[in-house]
């Protein structure tokens, strides 16, 4: 407050300016509503006291006792005695509306609806100090609590005293009782609030403290949950597909020796197969804004028996005619191979019960793996294949286009097809075989290649006799895992 005469600031409580010596007076604020309501009740009581004639004379009565003035003083007399009577009766019915009238007023001031309407109005002007002290003392006088403190922060913040409205916001999420509504309606303050100053660490804290699993699934995006895993820590004996799970975008880091990850360990993006061993896996999560979870740790101890590795019937060595390799492993269990000398793995080709030796040296790699996805040692083998022969698969694949020029389906060495629509056929050499009852063969598959470049299979099979590059078609048997050939020999 200042001194009215001066200006200079005057504490709290003091009744005198200490500089100057003027006596300050406190006016209360009064409210313009409760002033129209005593004015419209004060004019209402005059207009009565008028109508009765006690405060101004009836002009009618003056004007009808004017002629009769002379000879009638005693009915003037009586006249008047009868308005001090009604005035004697009314005074004391003055006095009491004007008590009722100020018990009225005295506890309208008193309300917390005067309270309130005052806080409003102060906030308005600026005066948030005040306009926060009538709150306080509307709540005191029985206002809804956490109304009053919604109105409060929303000063606090107005007024840019950020950590009192925080503050004010945590009490109402805090407080005992709290509807659920305003808690969220609390929520989304807060959140608007650290979203607004991209406080995204802080505002992850605020939500894991959140009683209200309503209010963390709608903000589930901004939280930053510790990784759960599919499967629970204990003892496995098969291969455990582990799976790591957040709750929104992001990323999982994650160890499997009990180190704690950091954003420089491996990412989890598939599942992790835990074959035999003892595992310590941490992981973490990374929010799309940054905020790191807490470390969720699972231990685990998988005791899984490999299977045998594959027998392969041919053993390593150099050979001169065309050969089948068999392979097998134990029941319940898939074979995969290479033939570049690389250790196979399950996205390598799977054995299908029918492999020809492929010409020239080659290393051809084999494991078994079972059904629990745990791989065999791998079985090795080094073959040299030299036909004795002067005829190579390309020579034997000139007959085929010589074959089907002279048979009018092409035009060309290279295939051009006699139709004119662009396309060409293409014969592929599979492998080389050994017929039975019919001798050595050079094996082509047929490609009908479009105008587009698209390459298609046809059901076509042709084989090619190694030694004298006798011409016939041919056909496979899935069954059996051989070739048979098919008809008369064509050229």
């Amino acid at each position: 407050m200042k001194c009215p005469h001066c200006g200079a600031e005057i504490p709290e409580g003091y009744m005198l300016c200490e500089k100057c010596g003027t006596e300050i007076q406190i006016v209360p604020d009064f409210d313009t509503e409760v002033e129209n309501s005593i004015t419209e009740t004060l004019t209402n009581i005059v207009e009565g006291l008028n109508e009765a004639g006690l405060l101004v004379p009836d002009p009618e009565e003056e004007k009808q006792a004017e002629p009769k003035q002379k000879g009638k003083e005693g009915k003037r007399k009586k006249t008047g005695k009868k308005r001090w009577l009604i005035l004697f009766i009314f005074i004391p019915i003055l006095i009491a509306i004007g008590f009722l009238i100020y018990i009225s007023v005295t506890e309208y001031l008193n309300s917390p609806e005067y309270q309130m309407k005052r806080a409003e109005r102060l906030s308005s002007q600026g005066d948030y100090g005040n306009a926060i002290t009538a709150l306080q003392d509307a709540q005191q006088k029985g206002a809804d609590e956490i109304q009053t403190w919604f109105l409060e922060a929303e000063m606090y913040l107005e007024s840019g005293d950020t950590d009192s409205y925080l503050k004010m916001l945590l009490n109402i999420i805090g407080h005992e009782g709290v509807r659920q509504a305003d808690a969220e309606t609390a929520y989304d303050k807060l959140v608007e609030y650290y979203l607004d100053r991209k406080e995204y660490d802080t505002l992850n804290k605020a939500l894991q403290n959140c009683e209200y699993p309503s209010i963390k699934d709608k903000y589930i995006q901004y939280m930053a949950n510790a990784p759960e895993f599919n499967y629970l820590e204990g003892a496995y004996y098969e291969v455990v597909p582990l799976k790591m799970l957040s709750n929104a975008q992001g990323t999982i880091y994650y160890t499997l020796d009990g180190n704690d990850p950091t954003e420089n360990s491996d990412q989890f993006i598939s599942p992790i197969f835990l074959e035999t061993g003892d595992y310590v896996v941490k992981a973490m999560f990374v929010s799309q804004y940054g905020v790191k979870s807490p470390i969720a740790k699972s231990e685990y101890h998988v005791d899984v028996t490999a299977p045998f590795q594959p027998e392969v019937d041919l053993y390593s060595g150099d050979y001169y005619t065309p050969q089948l390799i068999h392979a097998e492993a134990e029941e319940g269990c898939t074979i995969y191979y290479t033939t570049d000398g690389t250790d196979p793995t399950v996205d390598s080709t799977m054995y299908s019960g029918f492999l020809p030796m492929p010409l020239g040296q080659h290393t051809l790699k084999f494991i078994a793996v079972g059904e629990n996805m745990i791989a065999s040692e791998v079985t090795s083998r080094t073959y040299n294949l030299n036909l004795l022969t002067d005829y190579t698969p390309v020579d034997a694949a000139n007959i085929v286009y010589a074959y089907q020029m002279a048979s009018g389906l092409i035009r060309d060495m290279d295939g051009n097809m006699t139709d004119d629509t662009g396309r060409k056929m293409f014969y592929n050499y599979a492998c080389c075989v050994s017929i039975e009852e019919e001798g050595d063969f050079y094996i082509f598959s047929e490609y009908i290649i479009r105008a587009d470049g698209v390459k298609e299979k046809t059901e076509n099979y042709y084989a090619v006799g190694i030694y004298t590059l006798p011409l016939y078609k041919t056909e496979y048997s899935v069954k059996t895992g051989t070739f048979a050939l098919r008809g008369e020999k064509l050229f």
